[in-house]
């Protein structure tokens, strides 16, 4: 039998599983992996830091549905990336996490990248975190790594690698390699359930589905354009499931915020809500100030039990995959005639009501105006990263979205900085596609070397700046609890973003005039290498500002003398 050490048995391992693309930061630890890896036909995609590392290969699973794979050094390599692993695991992408480890025999002597436990660290933000003690066994931990990445509700997984495991070697018989992925049958709900489902639906005068993740992660999408046009229900969707249901769908009534906006103008609101992959929580409004009445049936459908019923009850509950409900929904749906409900679609869309103005040049160059700007010139068949805390919400009302695993956009844990490194994601995904970032310029700065990843890696991004020389969510928060004049570490310089991006290689662009933005976003998006093009715009308020801010927006005490907590909704203490 050949003789292999553990960085050959990964790499064997992980070709078994596909994997073509790692994400990575050079750590000595780690080197005969890298070896292993170019021999074996790897793509290693190295970032200047390890966040950016993480958070790539979550972008990659999200615009592909395969599972992501980063490789850090011990120490603080890990530590680098623990907020990737934890958006993850907030965020249920698939992804496996490998960290170099000092060597088990020196584990208490202090060497060097040491000092803490890192499977302690990992164990709390992931699905699963092992720590491989002998080399035989790595093969095997590998591969049970990926399946508990992928299967049931979808995660990142952690594996400790001590050096003195990695580089030891062994007789490859001496190991149980797995074979790949695993043919696991999805979870498929009950007849009865299905029946009680439609029942429920076709009874409700003013049902909506409200998509979540759990459709895209199951490649759900055709099915649920089929079961809407089926039923003729309308489907909102969140940042994770954006474009299952494409934007330009008559069906589609945008995000989970319309049922709120149809309520406050006075319209209709839900009767029965149907839930698929979707999580009760912060996109729903929260414990306080759901969108959901507190009157309306709520039919949840989630691949994990424990996730329903989370925040409030449910009328009914199915534990299935979404795909296999929306398959099952459309089987069965036939039995009857479906009730027409155009003009609930009407008023949950809006169409009578009044629009507001289009951003204008005649308001100077303002955050609206270029998200509406580049929403005309991006390809149909973009994929368009938000990073920021009003930026995106700028281009959410504008872009379309045509297609799954095309929007990616902040979870729950709203990490700034996120955009560049998902963009590279995607972009090492999708090498025929054009990658669009939009980020604000407080996001920016946190992963700005990244414009070397992509220079070195030939990674053809175009990166748009809303530089509006702020922290622009928290700046427009303070001035509205404590009014104007005082901001507190707030605000920014006006900087050239250009410039610095041009000192990696990058196609630069400077934009402070409305008449130069449509001609340099043509310019960035024809140099077929990486671009950033930097927009100077008036600071504007975005309205999702005072609404994120709560009643904390009207003032930090109640009536009654009650604290108003900021980004809490209605909350009162």
């Amino acid at each position: 039998m050949p003789l292999v050490d553990g960085g050959q048995a990964l790499v064997a391992v992980l070709k078994r599983f596909d994997v073509d693309t790692i994400f990575t930061l050079h750590g000595g630890h780690l080197d005969c992996v890298y070896q292993a890896a170019v021999a074996g036909g790897i793509r290693l995609v190295d970032h200047r830091h390890e966040q950016a590392a993480g958070i790539a290969a979550t972008g990659y699973a999200r615009a592909t549905g395969r599972v992501g794979v980063a490789m850090v050094t011990a120490g603080g390599g890990v530590t680098n990336v623990v907020t990737a692993v934890a958006n993850a695991y907030a965020d249920c992408v698939a992804s496996v996490f490998i960290g170099g480890a000092p060597p088990l025999r020196d584990y208490d002597a202090l060497p060097v990248n040491s000092g803490y436990d890192q499977l302690s660290v990992m164990s709390g933000i992931t699905k699963w975190a092992c720590r491989v003690t002998h080399v035989e066994r790595l093969p095997d931990l590998v591969g049970r790594a990926f399946h508990i990445a992928r299967e049931g509700r979808p995660g990142p997984v952690y594996l400790d690698l001590p050096s003195d495991v990695l580089y030891a070697i062994f007789e490859e018989g001496d190991a149980v390699y797995p074979g790949g992925p695993i043919n696991v049958s999805r979870l498929a709900p009950s007849s009865a359930a299905v029946g009680a489902v439609l029942d429920m639906l076709r009874r409700a005068e003013r049902p909506v589905i409200l998509a979540g993740g759990g459709v895209a992660y199951s490649n759900g999408g055709a099915l649920l354009s089929r079961f809407a046009e089926l039923s003729g229900i309308p489907v909102a969707t969140n940042n994770k499931s954006r474009g299952t249901l494409s934007t330009d769908h008559p069906l589609w009534v945008r995000g989970f915020g319309a049922l709120g906006a149809a309520a406050a103008r006075g319209a209709g609101v839900p009767d029965v809500v149907l839930m698929l992959g979707a999580r009760l929580g912060l996109y729903t409004g929260g414990r306080r100030k759901s969108v959901i009445p507190a009157d309306a049936k709520i039919i949840q459908v989630d691949i994990s039990a424990e996730e329903i019923g989370r925040v409030r009850d449910v009328e009914l509950g199915v534990v299935s995959d979404c795909r296999e409900m929306l398959g099952a929904l459309i089987a069965q749906a036939g039995n009857g005639p479906w009730p027409e409900r155009g003009a609930w679609v009407s008023e949950l869309r809006g169409d009578n009501v009044l629009k507001p103005p289009q951003p204008s040049p005649t308001d100077g160059l303002t955050p609206g105006l270029l998200a509406l700007t580049l929403a005309g010139v991006v390809p149909d068949d973009a994929i368009l990263v938000l990073d920021g805390g009003e930026t995106p919400a700028w281009f959410d009302g504008v872009a379309a979205s045509l297609g799954p695993g095309r929007w990616l956009g902040h979870g729950y844990m709203g990490v700034m900085g996120e955009g560049l490194p998902l963009a590279i994601g995607a972009q090492a995904a999708h090498p025929d596609k054009r990658v669009i970032c939009l980020s604000g310029d407080g996001a920016l700065g946190f992963n700005f070397a990244e414009f070397d990843t992509m220079a070195r890696h030939n990674l053809p991004i175009v990166v748009v700046v809303n530089n509006d020389q702020q922290w622009g969510m928290s700046a427009h928060g303070q001035d509205l609890v404590y009014g104007p004049g005082k901001r507190i570490v707030s605000d920014l310089a006006a900087t050239r973003y250009d410039l610095a991006a041009a000192g990696f290689g990058a196609h630069a662009e400077y934009v402070a005039s409305f008449d130069h933005l449509g001609p340099a976003l043509k310019r960035a998006l024809a140099a077929n290498r990486p671009a950033c093009v930097n927009v100077m715009t008036k600071p504007v308020m975005n309205p999702i500002t005072p609404r994120f801010m709560g009643l904390a927006a009207e003032g930090l005490r109640s009536p009654d003398g009650k604290a108003r907590v900021p980004y809490a909704d209605i909350l009162e203490v």
